[in-house]
């Protein structure tokens, strides 16, 4: 089975969002076993293929999107992909995407304390992280950020400078 490409969410596929489960389209109709249950609408929906999410038709019919809020950008198609075309992740209090370079940035996934030290780039990340209002003080990041834990970071990067973003949530 071909795989779907998703501009902002590249790692969709090892994402815990993705239901791996048979379920049936509520927008297609279609048995699938890859479906997304997390949809921001009025109607009562459980089950969207991702083919119905890439092409906007969930979106449409529903009146739905798939993420619960993002930092702004200027061009009104990135929203609407965003929003509209593309799966949220699973997060404590919401998702919050965020964007560099006038555009939403790639979510990488969750990430704790050590995995930014693997990635060589936690100074950076939280020097930039300490700037987003509200966010929490970094003595408290530093100690309880776990990429499994109540304290959880979830990792972006730009698609264009190759900036690392963090957003961290906590239960």
């Amino acid at each position: 089975m071909k795989r779907i490409k998703f501009k902002y969410h590249p790692n969709l596929y090892s994402d815990k969002i993705l239901v791996r489960d048979e379920g049936v389209c509520n927008c297609c109709g279609k048995t699938v076993t890859e479906y997304i249950d997390q949809v921001y609408t009025s109607a009562n929906v459980d089950c969207i293929c991702l083919s119905c999410i890439h092409d906007g038709s969930a979106a449409e019919k529903f009146d739905a999107e798939f993420v619960q809020y993002a930092e702004k950008v200027s061009d009104p198609e990135k929203h609407d992909e965003l929003f509209r075309r593309t799966p949220g992740y699973m997060a404590w209090q919401g998702e919050n995407w965020l964007a560099c370079c006038d555009d939403y940035c790639a979510y990488l996934g969750p990430v704790g304390i050590s995995e930014l030290e693997e990635l060589g780039s936690k100074e950076e990340v939280l020097s930039d992280y300490a700037t987003q209002v509200p966010s929490y003080p970094l003595d408290v990041v530093n100690e309880y950020l776990r990429k499994d834990g109540d304290m959880t970071g979830y990792l972006f990067r730009c698609l264009h400078c190759g900036k690392y973003r963090l957003y961290v949530d906590a239960s």
